[in-house]
């Protein structure tokens, strides 16, 4: 993948992730006709973004651009978080000043995460990741696809069966988090740890960037919990504790699995 653009995609989505998440945390009125759950978990994804995601997007687009194997995983990951994090914010969110900024950020991430993916040669991401514990990272896929399947069944079924909507639509028109997570998290989840039992080399690559995405999702939903009982919202003990296990297992499996990597060269394109 040409180094020029990996720069100039890095920067344009920091930038303009660092206006919109920015704006979030310091303008006051921005959510206002946001329930009270809903803006408490984009402000708490917002100061993720601003402090934590904006800064690896930059320093993992920098070491991608020099030839990092490495740097363009992490790179990668992080492009499907802004991707996903923004995809539910242009669909989510009640429109606001921000809207044109949801949708560049979730169209540059969109077309920026498939030229990554497109370009990896991910044979040779298998071949620097030997003695990676792959059964181990394969069986978290599993739990991911799992765990966050059974979460929102849990949710959907009833209501379904009831004729009510479920209580955390609240005021909105339908689940786009749940979507999301039902149409592309779990099957991915899945498709990974089938490819790594398989040792796929695609199975290799899928999951050094789900590891990351697990961690900066991860990181931005405990962000929002307690953002929601800062603000006095009733959170799901069970689901939280879910993340917390997501991400601290992310976290561990990450730094094994790119402890391991042979970081040579960029992957090419």
């Amino acid at each position: 993948m040409d180094k020029k653009i990996i720069i100039i995609t890095s920067a344009l989505i920091a930038i303009l992730a660092a206006i919109a998440s920015g704006a979030g945390l310091l303008w006051e009125d921005l959510y206002k006709n946001d329930t009270v759950s809903g803006a408490a978990q984009m402000t708490g994804n917002d100061l993720v973004t601003f402090v934590f995601c904006v800064p690896l997007l930059l320093v993992s687009a920098y070491y991608a651009a020099r030839g990092s194997l490495r740097g363009r995983l992490i790179w990668t990951g992080t492009i499907f978080f802004f991707l996903y994090t923004y995809a539910s914010m242009s669909f989510l969110a009640t429109y606001n000043q921000m809207f044109l900024a949801y949708v560049a950020i979730f169209s540059l991430s969109l077309y920026t995460f498939a030229a990554s993916i497109l370009t990896l040669d991910v044979n040779k991401v298998r071949e620097s990741l030997t003695g990676a514990p792959v059964k181990v990272t394969a069986g978290f896929m599993f739990f991911i696809g799992i765990a966050i399947l059974l979460m929102w069944l849990g949710v959907i079924i009833p209501s379904l069966v009831s004729g009510e909507a479920p209580a955390l639509l609240e005021t909105y028109t339908t689940l786009v988090i749940q979507a999301l997570d039902l149409g592309v998290v779990v099957p991915l989840a899945f498709i990974t740890g089938v490819l790594l039992l398989k040792n796929d080399a695609w199975g290799y690559a899928l999951a050094s960037i789900v590891l990351i995405k697990g961690i900066t999702l991860g990181t931005g939903i405990l962000s929002m919990v307690l953002f929601m009982i800062l603000n006095g919202v009733e959170v799901v003990a069970a689901q939280a504790l879910l993340f917390i296990v997501l991400v601290a297992c992310s976290l561990i499996l990450a730094v094994a699995f790119y402890g391991k990597m042979k970081d040579k060269t960029m992957v090419p394109a």
